[in-house]
C-alpha cells in the first residue's frame, strides 16, 4: 500500500482516537461541564453517577486500540461501545443523521483507518 493510504489511515484513527478520548475525559468531569452539555447528557437518560464508569470502560478500549499488538482488539471492543451508543440514542429518539449515526461514523474512522494502515487486516479482508 502507498504512503498516502498509510498517512490517510493514520490520520483517520488519530482523528477517531481523539473523539474518543475528549469524550471518555469529559466523562469524568460531568459535574463541571455547562448547563448545555448536561442537558444533552441527560437526554440519554443515563444516571450521571455511572458516566466515570463509561468514561473508564472507553478510555480502556482506546488505549488497547491505541496499542499497536492489541489495536484488533481495541477496534473490536469500541466497536461495541459505539453500538451501544447507537442504541442509547435510537432508545430515546434523537435524530438521526447528526446523533444516533454519528458513532457510526466513529467506527467507520477506526475501522477504515486501521484497514488502511494495517497490512495484515487488509489480507484477511482484501
Amino acid at each position: 500500500m502507498n504512503q498516502k493510504a498509510i498517512w490517510t489511515g493514520r490520520i483517520l484513527s488519530g482523528l477517531a482516537i481523539a473523539f474518543l478520548l475528549f469524550d471518555a475525559t469529559m466523562k469524568f468531569f460531568m459535574d463541571k461541564l455547562p448547563p448545555e452539555a448536561l442537558e444533552a447528557g441527560a437526554a440519554l437518560q443515563w444516571p450521571i453517577e455511572l458516566m466515570p464508569t463509561v468514561g473508564a470502560i472507553l478510555l480502556v478500549c482506546t488505549v488497547l486500540h491505541l496499542i499497536p499488538k492489541t489495536t484488533l482488539l481495541g477496534a473490536v471492543l469500541l466497536t461495541g461501545y459505539l453500538g451501544g451508543a447507537v442504541a442509547s440514542h435510537i432508545r430515546v429518539s434523537n435524530p438521526l443523521f447528526s446523533h444516533t449515526l454519528f458513532p457510526i461514523y466513529i467506527a467507520a474512522f477506526i475501522w477504515v483507518g486501521l484497514y488502511l494502515r494495517n497490512a495484515r487486516l487488509r489480507q484477511v479482508f482484501p
